[in-house]
């Protein structure tokens, strides 16, 4: 029977590390230096008409495109520039809280894995899983889930933050395969990984920290309010970038002309309801549940 232990632990999330790693180099630093280098200006040819072309008085000869367009599209690389260096800072930033995760002084490399915390853990993350699946759609986009998030807030209230990432980020994995046909939406390579680490392994893993700020009703409230802005944070930033392209001219009664607005109401809409059920349900169950919640198992 396999045991794990901290060496196999260890070897596993060091592959894991090196891949995020290679994945946020590539997928974010060479797309943005070739969107800076595409949007180099380049020299204008003026075109001449052939030996024997007549031309009349009023036509003009255009050289290129017109200033406002060019403006757009500068401003357009800009903005993209900005929001995939965001997206790379942020897919930095999760393999440094991975890493902080699993190898400091009180990571779970250090500590006993056990077969009874591994069948636990995957029990969840697969209730989690059947929730997810199970999706009430609304009338302006999105849709509230089951309660999806709220094994996965369990987990890391019974077991400790660091351990609740480690099961959320299998969580993430499990929904990106699921989501794999939102990725070929993408239009660029910085895109794509921006769609992976935002939208799915950010979005999902940072539901693992909800044990991180105290215990008892109050910790659970703030830990679901907290993680859950966060994940709405990593969709809004997608919307902004993203998801723009989708966007309708009116939406909520309201005209829409800036993507920040519509990324703002479209996932706030769906990620607040989704907090009032998972936040209403866990103060339901939390009293009868508080043992287990509060339980201080042997890792």
């Amino acid at each position: 029977m396999f045991k794990p232990n901290r060496a196999s632990i260890a070897r596993l999330f060091a592959f894991a590390l090196a891949l995020l790693a290679l994945v946020s180099l590539t997928g974010f630093l060479r797309p943005v230096s070739s969107a800076l280098a595409e949007a180099e200006p380049t020299a204008a040819v003026d075109e001449k008409p052939e030996a024997g072309d007549s031309a009349d008085a009023g036509d003009t000869v255009t050289t290129g495109a017109s200033e406002d367009e060019e403006e757009e599209e500068e401003e357009t690389d800009k903005n993209s520039i900005i929001l995939s260096v965001i997206g790379g800072v942020i897919a930095a930033g999760f393999v440094a809280l991975i890493a902080f995760t699993h190898f400091g002084k009180k990571g779970i490399a250090n500590k006993r894995i056990t077969p009874t915390l591994l069948t636990e853990s995957a029990l969840m993350v697969a209730v989690a899983t059947v929730c997810s699946l199970i999706k009430i759609d609304l009338p302006y986009g999105g849709g509230v889930t089951i309660v999806s998030m709220l094994p996965l807030v369990i987990i890391s209230h019974r077991h400790g933050w660091r351990w609740g990432i480690t099961t959320a980020f299998v969580y993430s994995i499990i929904q990106l395969i699921f989501g794999l046909d939102n990725v070929g939406y993408a239009s660029s390579t910085a895109m794509a990984f921006g769609v992976i680490f935002l939208d799915y392994i950010v979005a999902y893993t940072v539901i693992g920290l909800a044990g991180a700020f105290g215990k008892g009703r109050k910790g659970v409230a703030i830990g679901i309010i907290v993680t859950f802005f966060i994940r709405f944070l990593c969709h809004f930033v997608t919307g902004v970038w993203i998801w723009k392209e989708w966007m309708p001219e009116t939406f909520f009664g309201l005209t829409m002309t800036s993507p920040a607005l519509y990324s703002a109401l479209y996932n706030g809409w769906y990620m607040l309801a989704e907090l009032v059920i998972t936040l209403v349900v866990a103060m339901l169950v939390f009293k009868p549940l508080e043992g287990y919640f509060e339980n201080k198992s042997e890792r």
